[in-house]
């Protein structure tokens, strides 16, 4: 059979293909075929939900930050200031990601990939962290090993809370905001069927995860400094984790276990320093 250019086939000596015609109007629109209800989102509705999700978050993340604080306030120190201490720790884990990521953009990019400069990276992280604790000890020998640790720990973690809701606030308004920078975010999103939702639930989960881990990793340290192995082992793996979600695509990441490592991580960390709490 030939086709005519500008016309459909069909398919002769049927009854369907005699009776349905344009004019029919119980063939022009089949109340039962919702094709065209089920169509992908658009650049505006990403856009859209994103902006939403977001703002979400960076209301929720203070919120953690005020739930963290009152739930350790009847272990608190006779001073405030191990919570200054947790405070220059974390602004120290901070520096040393800054310092790693010029490292990086700097000489081979392919590094930021590399299993070896993460180890390393841990290494330095928990290394500031019995610092601190050492620091913390040796200024407050009076105050309760565990009160200690629990306060550092809370610093350190107020500090990634921080920077997180800045980051999601930054995000949000160069969303919003009409951008060469944010047409390329939304059009990558779209082109590998990333959701909005998917893309903040994951964002929330990586910051509480972030929390706990830095916690339970101080409280750890402080009750045995031989602990400082594990944490590091604890943090290489929740960053190889990572690595190994960077390898799949960004559709299929939010359905991987991967995915949920990190947040794994920080509330293993921080359930095994309750029990060293609980046991002390």
């Amino acid at each position: 059979m030939t086709e005519t250019p500008g016309t459909s086939p069909r398919v002769e000596g049927t009854a369907d293909s005699c009776a349905a015609t344009p004019q029919d109007p119980h063939t022009a629109h089949d109340p039962h075929d919702h094709s065209d209800h089920d169509h992908p989102p658009t650049g505006a509705d990403l856009v859209r939900d994103l902006v939403r999700g977001l703002s979400v978050v960076a209301l929720l993340i203070p919120v953690v930050i005020v739930v963290l604080l009152l739930t350790i306030l009847p272990m608190a120190p006779s001073t405030p200031l191990p919570l200054v201490l947790g405070l220059a720790l974390g602004a120290a884990h901070l520096l040393s990601l800054v310092v790693t990521s010029l490292f990086v953009s700097r000489t081979r990019r392919q590094l930021a990939v590399n299993p070896g400069l993460l180890a390393v990276r841990s290494a330095v992280d928990e290394l500031l962290r019995v610092a601190a604790v050492l620091l913390g000890l040796l200024l407050w020998p009076g105050e309760l090993r565990g009160e200690l640790g629990v306060w550092i720990g809370a610093g350190a973690a107020i500090v990634w809370l921080v920077l997180a809701t800045t980051q999601t606030v930054s995000t949000r308004r160069r969303i919003a905001s009409p951008s060469q920078w944010a047409e390329d975010a939304v059009a990558t999103l779209l082109h590998h069927r990333v959701g909005a939702r998917s893309t903040v639930v994951m964002r929330l989960l990586d910051v509480i995860g972030t929390a706990c881990f830095q916690v339970g990793a101080t409280v750890l340290v402080i009750l045995s400094p031989v602990l400082v192995i594990g944490t590091a082992v604890l943090s290489i793996g929740s960053g190889l984790s990572t690595l190994v979600l960077q390898r799949r695509p960004p559709a299929e990441r939010a359905g991987t276990a991967w995915a949920y490592v990190p947040l794994g991580v920080g509330v293993l960390t921080l359930l095994l320093a309750v029990l060293g709490l609980a046991t002390a």
